[in-house]
């Protein structure tokens, strides 16, 4: 049994239009009835909930295409290590994130607190001197 866009949309989780955008980059290719509408069958939904959990995983729509690509070969054996590794990566991604955050929140609330802040406006014909003890943000 086939479901239109609005149907499948539904039953998936996803907006209309993502389907739509889906369709048009290839990510997913359902048949099209003979008066032009996309029929979406059981195949074409599970796919569509795989990109959906993959999106929710944080994964690139490339990414995606490249497990689909695996998954298509018919072995989840191949898929599985693939989205481990894919995952890995995003895992660290944000670990080094979230230093790099630690570091400028401790950088501000040390600015914040006192330490190497101070007006240094009294005395000096140049700008606001302000936050001459701010750290550049890439140091």
């Amino acid at each position: 049994m086939t479901h239109s866009v609005k149907d499948t949309a539904t039953r998936v989780g996803l907006p209309s239009r993502t389907l739509r955008y889906y369709d048009r980059i290839g990510l997913v290719c359902p048949p099209r009835t003979a008066s032009g509408y996309r029929a979406y069958g059981p195949a074409d939904e599970g796919r569509l909930r795989f990109v959906r959990q993959a999106k929710a995983l944080g994964l690139a729509l490339e990414e995606i295409r490249e497990l689909i690509t695996v998954a298509e070969r018919g072995c989840c054996a191949e898929v599985v290590p693939e989205v481990q590794r894919l995952l890995d990566d995003k895992i660290a991604a944000i670990e080094a994130q979230m230093a790099e955050l630690g570091a400028f929140r401790e950088r501000l609330v040390a600015f914040r607190t006192g330490e190497g802040s101070g007006c240094g406006c009294s005395g000096h014909d140049a700008f606001c001197g302000c936050l001459n003890g701010a750290a550049p943000a890439n140091a």
